[in-house]
């Protein structure tokens, strides 16, 4: 199967392995809106996505949306996924039209139990620990400003691109800011000539090393 290339701990299975975990996987397309799970589902399966965006997000008591993690092509979706009795803690909703390849929670677990498999799993586990501390060092930061710049650093790095293609909501809601500060400081950036604004939900990075002396707290 060629998706199975993309999943870094699933791309040296043997062939029996391999045709397992066709023979149970699932192509899907979803609109944009949808929702592929919910917070406190039980963990049912492995996502990887072909095309298009997922957000994974929770609401606090006054319905405002906090993003924890955001998913494009060949990003894959597979937390709690190796727990027992797992359980999903926020819900995965599609920024825009989906299409992903769904794995079976079990045909994943039976597949990894080959020695090789599990050390990868152990590896890909050490990079999304890493990946955590990244978010958490920018998330950390009271300065609004600087808190954008590390956003905007982390996700054209982790994309391997110079543009962020997300709407004013999600941005705030992926940053803990409301939408109007957001709006604000991204005038802000636009005015030092350190981003420009493409259309209504693209962001493209003019100035990487600069952007990176706000987020380092550096003046510019």
């Amino acid at each position: 199967m060629p998706c199975m290339e993309k999943i870094d701990f699933l791309s040296g299975l043997t062939n029996s392995a391999r045709e397992m975990l066709f023979s149970d996987s699932q192509l899907k397309t979803f609109a944009a809106g949808s929702v592929i799970f919910r917070e406190s589902d039980a963990v049912q399966a492995l996502y990887l996505i072909h095309s298009g965006t997922v957000k994974l997000a929770r609401w606090d008591s006054d319905g405002r949306e906090q993003i924890v993690g955001l998913f494009s092509q060949n990003d894959v979706i597979w937390e709690s996924l190796f727990l027992e009795d797992g359980r999903y803690s926020y819900t995965a909703v599609c920024v825009n039209e989906v299409t992903l390849c769904q794995i079976s929670r079990e045909a994943v677990r039976t597949a990894v139990s080959q020695p090789e498999i599990a050390y990868r799993v152990i590896d890909l586990l050490s990079r999304k620990l890493h990946d955590a501390n990244e978010r958490s060092q920018f998330l950390a930061s009271a300065d609004p400003e600087r808190r954008l710049a590390g956003f905007l650093l982390y996700r054209t790095r982790h994309g391997n691109t110079d543009t962020v293609s997300l709407r004013l909501e999600e941005i705030a809601g992926s940053i803990s800011l409301r939408p109007e500060t957001v709006s604000r400081k991204i005038k802000s950036l636009e005015q030092q000539k350190l981003v420009m604004k493409v259309g209504q939900s693209r962001i493209r990075i003019l100035n990487r090393e600069a952007l990176k002396k706000i987020y380092l707290g550096d003046t510019v």
